[in-house]
């Protein structure tokens, strides 16, 4: 028989559970954005499925495989001189809330893994915006050369020298050092006490009008974005381009510590604070082809494939392995380091040997 209903309604009806009960590996922007049940007033709250529905999203964690994305995400950065900086939020943050939502307040989150992100649009506007309004005429240059000119009136044009990554939620195990997930929303109201009037209504307000309280969520306060600029390709070679990546980067820290980023900055919304040093790397050049290495990695690799007992590998790396490695360039220890951690893991001792001969092997002089 021909299934006559609406592909919409169809949809609806297969994901409704969805709404009350949210698994780890479920999109929270999706759910939020698609799935939210029908609303029903004067019901009680504990059977209402719009509130387990907001409750559901309030107390969802991290997605299983988030962090190992992450660390991929940070490792594409070194292509470029990148500047990084740790930022806390330190009030609630609301950025894309005139996105589609069923509450009326959208809220942006990652495409793909449902965790908060700061668009680097939203940071570029936000660092335009107060390099303008504080400094004035005496950051012009810099302006023209963070933001580019359009070539107008016989001019030439200009690109932009740095690009302005989205900010990436830091994986909550990296922030605070526990294991697990935890959750990432926080409910908000916002309570419109004079319908008629801002309804564009003859009566003036009164105080004897019902309130409409609206539930809508925001980034929880707490939680930590990874701030990345980088140089536009095509200007490492401009000696001031260092020097403009990292004043860049203190300017951004000061637009976003005193004016905020998002919706609702007036009320004291979106306030992010650095947290630790700025961290200025150089591009990661390509491993240069080495013997060692080769020989190395495959030794790694034969003592996966036979499991050789962890504290045996340790010591035959300190004793063998470490001399003839130390010699190599950084990026040729780098790889050897990464694959040693690749090996010996989930042994909090045997880790702590682990970092503390990597330290001493990148702490050599490597090959010119």
């Amino acid at each position: 028989m021909r299934d006559t209903s609406k592909p919409e309604e169809t949809m609806r009806a297969a994901l409704r559970p969805l709404a009350g009960t949210l698994g780890r590996d479920a999109h929270a922007g999706l759910v939020y954005e698609r799935y939210a049940p029908a609303k029903v007033h004067d019901r009680d709250p504990a059977h209402d499925a719009w509130e387990q529905w907001l409750s559901g999203l309030e107390t969802h964690p991290e997605p299983e495989g988030y962090a190992l994305a992450f660390k991929r995400w940070e490792d594409s950065l070194r292509q470029s001189y990148t500047v990084t900086f740790q930022a806390r939020a330190d009030s609630r943050l609301l950025v894309g809330h005139g996105n589609a939502s069923p509450t009326g307040v959208g809220l942006t989150l990652h495409h793909t893994w449902g965790v908060p992100v700061v668009p680097g649009s939203s940071l570029k506007g936000v660092l335009a915006g107060y390099l303008r309004a504080v400094y004035g005429d005496g950051a012009a240059e810099a302006r023209r050369r963070l933001f580019g000119v359009p070539g107008e009136d016989g001019a030439r044009s200009h690109a932009g020298e740095v690009i302005f990554h989205d900010a990436q939620w830091v994986p909550h195990a990296r922030v605070s050092g526990a294991q697990g997930a935890a959750p990432f929303l926080s409910r908000d109201v916002l309570t419109v006490h004079h319908a008629g009037w801002y309804g564009g209504k003859a009566e003036w307000p009164n105080d004897y009008e019902s309130p409409n309280p609206v539930a809508f969520l925001t980034v929880r306060p707490g939680g930590c974005f990874l701030v990345a600029l980088s140089l536009a390709p095509g200007t490492e070679a401009d000696p001031r381009a260092e020097a403009l990546l990292s004043w860049t980067a203190r300017r951004l820290d000061e637009a976003l510590r005193h004016w905020g980023v998002g919706g609702k900055t007036a009320a004291g919304y979106g306030r992010l604070i650095k947290q630790g040093d700025f961290d200025l790397r150089p591009p990661r050049r390509p491993v240069r082809a080495s013997p060692a290495l080769a020989e190395f990695l495959a030794w790694v690799e034969a003592r996966r494939e036979d499991n050789t007992p962890k504290r045996q590998v340790l010591e035959r790396f300190e004793a063998d392995w470490l001399p003839r490695l130390m010699p190599l360039a950084p990026e040729a220890r780098d790889a050897c380091a990464a694959a040693l951690r690749g090996l010996v893991k989930k042994h909090p001792k045997l880790e702590a040997w682990r970092d503390e001969l990597i330290a001493r092997m990148m702490g050599a002089g490597g090959e010119p």
